[in-house]
């Protein structure tokens, strides 16, 4: 994996905000072969009845199988973004989960709904709301333009990763009250890194064109992989470059080092800072 740096700004504009825009990260040729790996598993999906009114009728989700297409299983270890998920959480990282996901065109006239507002990772379910830790961060990359309001993107509560409480939302509201809600302004390549405690969720795509992403989730290697993920494929071990190798579970102990980005991380001088068992006096 090529190195590219985290800046001093990206990386206090990402503990700030809970999230980080990357323009540009895929270029145009990139793009087309995700488009084109991507819209063969959606083929079924794509070629349904056209139903404006039923929201649900007109979202993909698609998670198993992904990284069996070389432009999916190239993007497991992508240098502009990876690098930064990298030097954000450390090396001791695997690839968590992945999502394909489309969504057609909704009746723009149709009722708001309330939206599924979460964290990600489920750890307040079992810890709470205070101080939870960042454990993940997952990366969106825009496989077409998200360039007006509700066109189908993840819509982020800027800085509520911070927060030690649930949300407070009105009765009937869609949205918290309390936080800016960042619908952001995409283009086809660009990428969102968010971490698992910032507040998010999906909006209804009512434009005239079908909107498709692709997001990898990355975590410590003592979190779980999705179950589609684990165990991880034999033959894409067998082809992996070792930095590949390790994101898609190669190091199936969790006490085995991680290898592959300890060196990467040594080579680049990003290596995390080591947490001692104890302090001799």
């Amino acid at each position: 994996m090529d190195f590219k740096k985290l800046s001093s700004d990206q990386r206090e504009a990402f503990h700030r905000d809970g999230f980080l825009v990357v323009p540009g990260a895929l270029d145009h040729h990139f793009v087309e072969r995700l488009v084109e790996a991507g819209d063969e598993f959606a083929a079924p999906f794509l070629g349904k009845f056209e139903v404006l009114d039923k929201p649900w009728y007109n979202d993909l989700d698609f998670r198993p199988r992904l990284l069996q297409k070389k432009a999916f299983l190239d993007l497991v270890s992508y240098a502009p973004t990876v690098s930064l998920v990298v030097q954000l959480l450390s090396e001791n990282i695997h690839l968590h989960s992945t999502a394909l996901t489309y969504k057609r065109p909704e009746n723009p006239s149709f009722k708001a709904f309330r939206r599924g507002w979460h964290r990600d990772l489920r750890l307040p379910r079992d810890l709470g709301h205070v101080n939870v830790p960042m454990a993940g961060i997952k990366i969106c990359y825009c496989l077409s333009n998200f360039d007006v309001a509700d066109s189908g993107m993840t819509i982020l509560a800027r800085g509520s990763h911070r927060r030690d409480e649930p949300l407070v939302m009105s009765k009937d509201g869609i949205d918290p009250e309390d936080f800016e809600v960042c619908d952001l302004n995409l283009k086809a390549g660009d990428a969102v890194l968010f971490q698992n405690g910032i507040f998010h969720t999906a909006t209804p795509n009512r434009t005239d064109r079908v909107a498709k992403r692709i997001i990898y989730g990355y975590a410590y290697r003592w979190l779980k992989q999705e179950i589609y993920l684990d165990p991880p494929d034999a033959q894409l071990l067998r082809q992996a470059d070792p930095v590949t190798r390790q994101l898609i579970g190669g190091y199936r102990d969790i006490d085995t080092r991680p290898w592959a980005l300890l060196e990467w991380t040594k080579k680049h001088d990003v290596r995390s800072t080591p947490v001692p068992w104890y302090i001799e006096i």
